[in-house]
This record gives C-alpha cells, structure tokens and sequence, in this order.
C-alpha cells in the first residue's frame, strides 16, 4: 500500500511506524485523503517503532529503496537510536541504493560519519517562501539552510530535493540555493489531491524546472496549470 512516487525508485521499505509529527495538509500518506486513514492503518498510529521483520530483508544491485516513505523518519520524535539501527541496516546492503527524505534535513548533521554512502540524502523544500498554514515541520527557508549544511557536512553524498507539492516561490530566491546544494536530482511536481494549495503558475513552474535544469536533473512530476488558472 505505498507508492513508488519516484521513477528511479524500484520499491518502498517502512521499517518505522507511528504518527508523523509534520501534520501536513497535503500528506498523501498521513493526511485526510492519505492511504493510512483510508486503510485505517494502525502501523501508523502512536509512537514511532521499529518493525523487525522489514529490516531483516537485504538489497542488492539495481535496488533503489524509498525507505519510510509513510512518514519521516527524521521528525523531532524518533530516537536516535532508532535511527541508527535503520542506517545500519542500509548499510548492510551496501550494493543497493536508498533513499531517505525529510522536512527535518537539520538531523542529517546529527549522524556525520554514521550515514552509509549508499544513502541519498533528501529533503522536501516546497519553495523558498515559508507558507507556514500547510505544515508543522520547520519552514521551507531553514529546509534550505540546514541542507545548505548538509552538503558541507556530507561531500561525498547525493542530495535530492523534491519540490512537490510546489507552491508559489520567488525564482532567483529559490534557484540560488539550490544550485548551491549542487543536487544529485530535484523533483519538481503539483499536488495531486486537489487541495487547493498556494500554487504557482504553470509558466512559473516550467521557468523553474527549465532553470534548474541548466544544473541539476530534474525529475518531472505532475505538471498542470494552477487550480485557479482553471
């Protein structure tokens, strides 16, 4: 009951359950319309846990794992030692690749030296306007400068960035640190659950995935006019 949501992404892995702090209002996976609430998915429900029994399967090459993608598995609530047991389990299928994605990119800098290499480091930054009514997780201009940190703290390491669900931004004040983060991939797409976001412009978000194209690969997701250009 996941989705790939990515297409380099070859399957998901939720080693971590409970309820995601971030409340955000789009969630495709927490949210009001999301796939736990629909389910009635109690995994996801309460404190964050572990569950074993994923973390016993190994990858290997030609493997690209979206892991936790039902929630963050770097919100302020789940321990470290949680999340060390799960690097360390990537790390054990050191042939495959992962992806780990979080409105909580400042945590990154809390395990510099104990992220494996095989690990994508990804953020989610909806613009560089904070639109503080969509989420509870920290605003989208510190999603910039913490992962600005990142790329510091992590030379070695590809950074993602998905800019979905895009809301209304400035161009150049969006683009330039991005460009300084020097992505690996960044993922440029709409809301997909008819929320009636702040979004942009089409022609907003074709001059945006067309600039950032000129540095990074981009990854084209749903790509619309704005609801109220309709």
């Amino acid at each position: 009951m996941t989705s790939r949501m990515f297409p380099f992404i070859t399957c998901t892995a939720n080693p971590l359950g409970g309820r995601c702090p971030g409340g955000c209002v789009y969630c495709w996976a927490q949210g009001e319309k999301g796939l736990a609430k629909k389910w009635d998915m109690e995994k996801y429900e309460g404190a964050p846990r572990l569950y074993e029994k994923v973390l016993k399967k190994r990858y290997g090459s030609g493997d690209f794992v979206f892991v936790v993608d039902m929630r963050d598995l770097f919100s302020p609530d789940v321990p470290r030692e949680m999340i060390l047991e799960i690097l360390g389990w990537q790390e054990e299928s050191p042939e495959a690749w992962f992806l780990d994605l979080t409105k909580w990119p400042e945590r990154y800098l809390e395990f510099v030296g104990e992220i494996p290499v095989n690990v994508v480091l990804g953020a989610t930054v909806e613009s560089n306007r904070d639109h503080p009514m969509v989420s509870r997780a920290p605003s989208l201009s510190s999603r910039l400068e913490s992962m600005a940190r990142v790329r510091e703290a992590f030379p070695d390491h590809r950074l993602f960035v998905s800019v979905e669900p895009i809301l209304k931004h400035d161009l150049g004040g969006f683009l330039e640190p991005l460009k300084v983060l020097r992505p690996w991939k960044v993922a440029v797409g709409y809301d997909n659950y008819k929320y009636q976001l702040d979004e942009p412009s089409k022609s907003d978000t074709d001059d945006l995935a067309w600039s950032l194209q000129q540095f990074t690969d981009v990854v084209v997701k749903t790509i619309r006019k704005a609801w109220w250009e309709n």
